[in-house]
Formats: C-alpha cells, structure tokens, sequence
C-alpha cells in the first residue's frame, strides 16, 4: 500500500493494527487532489487534514468518517479527531476533517498519577514529639508523660525542600511504558543528559513538559515513539536557501510581546523548622548536685538579673531547706494546710499561689525556683540561714514562655552555617585552621567553640573527655558532647543542638550534617564548664508550639544590558525555581528561558519546495552576511501525488544558537522599521514578496569557461 492510497475505517473495524483482518474503504483522490495537507510541528502537532464530497460510489468512505475512525497515509495510521459538515458551491454535503496522529490518544492513555488518600488508605503526618522526620519513635526507656515533655528543647531544622534526583530520559519513558496497555515503545537516538523531573501525569503532557530538558525532539512511527538528541534529529540535505531569492513568499516575524530584560530570580526553596521550647526549657536538674545551672535557667526565664550573689543566696536557702532533694518533705509547722515539700519547702497552697504555669509541679525542682522568682522582693524573704515564709503578690501568673540565651544562639548560628562542609581528618584543630577546607569530628566542635571567642583546646576525642563532666541523656542541652566508644577510649564524638538533634562530621567522603540524637545514640555524654558556661540556659527544645519559615537561598537580578540598550526597560515578573539550588546552575537557567531578545520565526510560504523535520538547510543572505545552517522544525505541505502545490510552508528553526547570528543582522535591516513599529506595537512581520534572479549571487561560468578549465587540467572534466 502506497502513501498516496490514503483509507478510512471505522474504529470498531481496529484489529491491532492488522489491516489484513479488517474492511477499508478508499478516499477518492478527486477530494484529496484538492484539499489534501500535512502539518507537521516538531514536538507539538502531527496531522493531516481533507476535504470529502458525498459521492454514490464513495458513500461508504464518506459515512465511515465519524469521530475518532482512522485514516491511514504514508504507512502511519491517523484519528479523526474534527469534523466541519457542510456543502460545496453545488449543494452537497462535504465534510472537512482532521486528524492527528493515532500515537497521540495513546499517548495521553498513558498516565502514571500519584494515588490520592482514602480512608482506607489516608494520608498520616506524624508530629509526635516536634519529630517530624520519625513515624516512629524511640520508645526504648522512654516515658510519654508530660513531665518528660516539659523537658524536651527546642530545635531548628533546615531542609531543601524540592530537591530532586536527576534521571535519565531512559527510566522516565520506561516507568511510563512499562507494560502499557496502548501497545506504545519507544527509540532513543543519540545522547541524553539527565534532568531532575518528575514522572507523573499523561505521557503526552509530560513529553511537553519535559523533553526539552533533555534537548529532545519527537517524531512519531505508528505506535513507536522516535525521540532524537539534536545531532540525531538533523540530516544534511545540501539544499540552500538564498533570502528573499529562492522564495516568493519569506515571512520574518519578530515579536517582542513576552520580552523581559529585567526581572528577580530565586531558586533553592528552603524550609526551616523551628520547634519551639515545650514547658521545660534548659536544665532541670541538678548537675552532679549543683542547682547552679537550673537557677541560672529560671532567672532568665523569669528575666531576673542574677549576680553571684544572689545565686549563692538561693544555693544557701536551698541547701537549708532540703539539702538539694527535690522529694525533701517536711513538717507541717501545726497547720493544716499540709506539709512542707520540695527544693524550698513549699507549701501546696503557698506554692500554687505563686507558681507560673505551666511549671506547677510542686517536686520539680525548677519548678520551685521559678515559683521563688515570682515572689515579690525574694531577695528580702530569704537569707540562706533559717527558714522563710514567703508573701506579697504574685510579680505574674501569665503562662511563661522559655528564652533561649544570647550565647546558645550564637553557638547554634554558627554550627549551622558549618552544614555541608566536607570531613577532613585532623581538620579544623589548628587555631589558624580555615573550617571552610574540612574538618573532623572533634575539630567542628573546637571551631564552633572558637567562632564563640571560646578556647577548649585542640586534639582528639579523648582529650575532650577530660575536664568535662558526665550527664546523663535527658540532661543533654546545647554545646554538649556525645561520646561513642568507652570512656577513656572513646573514637567518635557528636555536638548537641539542643535535647534532640546534634551537628556532626561524620566520616571521610561525606559532609557536616545535623540529624536526631535516638536515630544514633552515643554511648555516653559529658559536658564541657566553658561551653554551659557560654550557652548558659540555652539548652531550650522540645514539644512546644512548631513554626515553619519558607524563603530562598538563592537570589539574584537579571539585567540584560543589551536587550534594554536595544529594546528599552521592559521588567517582567519574578522567575522562580524551587529546585535549582546551585547559582551558576540557576543563572544558566535564567539566560536560557528569560525571552530577553525577540521571538524571531522564518516562515517560507507559497512554495513548491518539499522538506522534512530535521532537514538542514544552509539559510544564505549575502547581503547582510549570513551564511549559516538552520533547521526545518515544521512543514504544512500537500503531497504531489494528488496536487502539485505551490502553497508549501517551511518553519525554520528560530532557537537554536544558529538563529542568534540571523536575529542580530535581521534587527539591523530593520532598524528603522523597528523603531517605527516597536513603538506602537510589540508584534512586528516583515514579509517579502520581491521577485528576483535566483541566481545573481553566484558567479556564472561560460561553456568558454569550462573549455579552458578542460584545457588546464589535461582533459578532466571539472
């Protein structure tokens, strides 16, 4: 079967593609002679379109053309997908169709769509704990209770929050393809790079989405899918095209509708999330029995400026009270209201009138001081020396929220902004060292410490063991150390953020990162005095209220000083790329899909000159000096066979690099046409219609010429 024998069959008579089990009905050649066109658009449109006139001996071709029937032409089959009933000048009935490549419904058959939830399968965020990273936790000697809530720090966790892993093209077409039900494969001609996207949706849209990250183009064989890199898809032909000479018809549209020369570019979506402190912010407890720490910590929650003296004042009252016990119960003094209980003695009643919520744990240690702290003038209702009974008003009973201390922030601002640089063994211990070119594990906590005016000496991990003191895990604040290994002899140390996430260099080849404290428990901790010293009451974490802050680590402003030479200020919206987080990468970006110089289109019309996708053309214009290849991306032609048309029509490639050199001597020539146009309009077409000698440019040679020619060289004909 010929191309230029051109069928219609119903869809129902559709057996696989096998035309020797089905019925056909002919298209009369008189309407294709006529009406007949192709128009294929590379990477977008394939069909084919006609004209059919109610004829007795063709009736069936014409009743068979219904919607979605199938066409066949030049061994490709095609879907009806338009029809325009009508009548000819004479009164009968005509139908004008189209129809695009069958490919093309199979393509968008095709899906891979991500389930939504149901309820028997729902969607679950978990948010236990502030962990937002764990669906489960670390139950292992833990305790759920409120208290051990109360106890938990705050935390800052920084993500990228649309990075994507690059595919290659291969594994994209193949999750789509892969036991398809529409028969559709696929062939890769040449060479492919890899692109960070997304499988999802229909392949059709997906093809048009993102081929042209890969530098793909399209073409269709039936079911099969040909895709070509940009040296696969272009074939030479050798033909040339002379400017306004071979053509009658040359269409240069220069349209500067979308033209941004100036614009905003953001890239590299972050999130971080802040985890707010919970009801116990800092340290609670005693440690190694000194109420030191906690007292320092309910001062400042309580915003109370305390000297040494007033520190030792509490220690003194503390001391005489219970001898540091938090589980002190005393007597009762001969009153009814209860006993005396607790760090300071506290009676029930007393101390719920004075404690701050939600620290209203009698026992609890902090809990006490804080409630010592809302008494009005303390300073003048304990001496340290015999027992007191407190009174006046209380200074608030507003819920408390927990500061987070100057030092601790700094500690945590720095330990940040060492995320992502590389482990180096022995880096970082040198007190020249640049923590920029690495780092070991020790070595990023002597550089944190020493970025906070702080000196901890430099060496190994077991160095750091010494002069520290140990503290159990739920003690653990900001700056602390965890150990793995024995103590003694100890081979890898980690630096608390705060109660539930550390900062590390973990090994050779990989980089400084932060990750949660039980996802790899240490084997013991210790503290160092300068550090706590630094963080003071710090060590705030935990269950508390989460807030999530969005921004972008990249930014920059595109200014195309040429285009705005050229073409004036014209500013467009903000170009943002959530998943290019590397800055060259994102400035390659913008140049690349900011329209900052005209949309330039050569379109050949009213031609008899036949071409296909991917043939190169060598595009000449002496007079303006261009002399360069170009590619047919797009023809709208009829077939010979059933006319010889002269209304051809030839798209030539207007992005590739090629055409930069066209659209610059293009501008020239219409300079003053430009200027006149972009004024008023931000569309402009330039046509030529001029009638010319297609061969005034090339030097013509006599047959006396070619005599002489003969004569020099012996005979040989040139």
């Amino acid at each position: 079967m010929t191309k230029q024998t051109m069928i219609i069959q119903t869809r129902k008579e559709q057996v696989n593609g096998d035309m020797s089990k089905v019925k056909t009905n002919r298209i009369a050649w008189s309407d294709l002679h006529d009406t007949f066109k192709k128009n294929w658009q590379t990477n977008s449109s394939y069909e084919i379109s006609f004209t059919l006139t109610y004829q007795e001996k063709y009736k069936d071709v014409f009743e068979d053309a219904e919607d979605k029937a199938f066409v066949y032409y030049d061994g490709q089959w095609y879907v009806i997908q338009q029809r325009t009933p009508g009548h000819d000048d004479k009164g009968v009935l005509t139908q004008q169709i189209t129809a695009t490549h069958s490919i093309i419904d199979k393509l968008k058959n095709i899906r891979d769509d991500t389930p939504q939830p149901t309820e028997q399968s729902p969607q679950i965020d978990s948010t236990s704990g502030g962990d937002d990273n764990n669906s489960g936790s670390d139950s292992s000697g833990s305790d759920s209770s409120s208290d051990d809530n109360q106890n938990k720090q705050p935390s800052i966790t920084v993500k990228q929050t649309d990075v994507q892993q690059t595919v290659t093209l291969d594994s994209c077409l193949k999750q789509f393809t892969d036991g398809n039900d529409q028969g559709v494969t696929y062939q890769l001609h040449g060479n492919f790079p890899q692109a960070a996207v997304k499988v999802e949706g229909s392949l059709y849209e997906w093809l048009d989405s993102n081929l042209k990250l890969f530098g793909g183009y399209w073409v269709p064989n039936n079911n099969q899918l040909e895709i070509y890199d940009a040296a696969s898809f272009k074939h030479p032909t050798g033909k040339q095209f002379r400017y306004q000479n071979n053509m009658d018809n040359v269409s240069v549209q220069i349209d500067t509708t979308d033209l941004i020369n100036d614009c905003d570019v953001y890239g590299g979506k972050m999130e971080k999330d802040i985890q707010n402190a919970g009801v116990g912010n800092g340290i609670s407890e005693a440690v190694n029995g000194d109420w030191t720490p906690v007292i320092k910590n309910a001062g400042a929650m309580m915003k109370q400026n305390l000297s040494a003296q007033d520190i030792s004042l509490v220690l003194a009252q503390i001391n005489l009270e219970s001898s540091g016990r938090e589980d002190a119960k005393g007597g009762t003094d001969g009153l009814s209201d209860g006993p005396a209980l607790g760090l300071l003695q506290f009676k029930q009643g007393t101390f719920n009138y004075y404690c701050r919520p939600p620290y209203t744990n009698i026992m609890h240690g902090l809990d006490q001081i804080i409630a010592l702290f809302n008494v009005p003038n303390w300073r003048n209702q304990i001496t340290g020396r015999h027992g007191w009974s407190p009174s006046g008003t209380p200074v608030s009973k507003d819920e408390l929220k927990p500061a987070v201390a100057g030092g601790a922030q700094k500690w945590l601002a720095v330990a940040r902004s060492y995320v992502g640089i590389p482990y180096v063994w022995g880096g970082g211990h040198s007190p020249n060292a640049d923590p920029r070119n690495g780092m070991d594990c020790s070595g990023l906590g002597e550089q944190i410490a020493r970025a906070c005016g702080l000196n901890i000496g430099y060496g190994n991990t077991v160095s750091l063991e010494q002069g520290s003191t140990d503290i159990s895990r739920d003690q653990v604040q900001t700056g602390d150390m965890g150990f793995y290994g024995t103590p003694g002899n100890s081979t890898h140390v980690v630096w608390a953020m705060d109660n539930d996430t550390y900062i590390a260099e973990p090994d050779v080849g990989q980089t400084c990162y932060i990750g949660k404290i039980n996802d790899y428990p240490a084997n013991f901790w210790k503290r160092n005095p300068q550090i706590a010293a630094f963080v003071g009451n710090g060590a705030s974490s935990g269950s508390g209220d989460s807030t999530t802050e969005t921004y972008y680590a990249l930014h920059f402003h595109y200014s195309d000083q040429d285009s705005i030479k050229k073409y004036g200020l014209h500013r467009g919206p903000q170009l943002i790329v959530d998943s290019i987080y590397d800055m060259d990468a994102l400035k390659k970006y913008a140049d690349n899909n900011i329209q900052h110089d005209p949309k330039t289109t050569i379109t050949i019309s009213n031609t008899k000159e036949h071409a296909n996708q991917g043939d190169v053309w060598r595009f000449i214009d002496p007079e303006m000096n261009i002399n360069t290849d170009v590619t047919v991306m797009g023809v709208n032609e009829g077939d010979d066979y059933f006319e010889n048309s002269n209304d051809n029509e030839i798209s030539l490639d207007n992005t590739a690099l090629a055409m930069q050199n066209i659209n610059a001597t293009l501008l020239g020539q219409f300079k003053s046409l430009n200027n006149d146009v972009m004024n008023s309009s931000n569309d402009m077409t330039v046509t030529s219609q001029r009638q010319e000698n297609h061969f005034r440019h090339i030097t013509e040679v006599t047959q006396a010429d070619m005599n002489r020619v003969k004569a020099l060289t012996g005979g040989i004909q040139p």
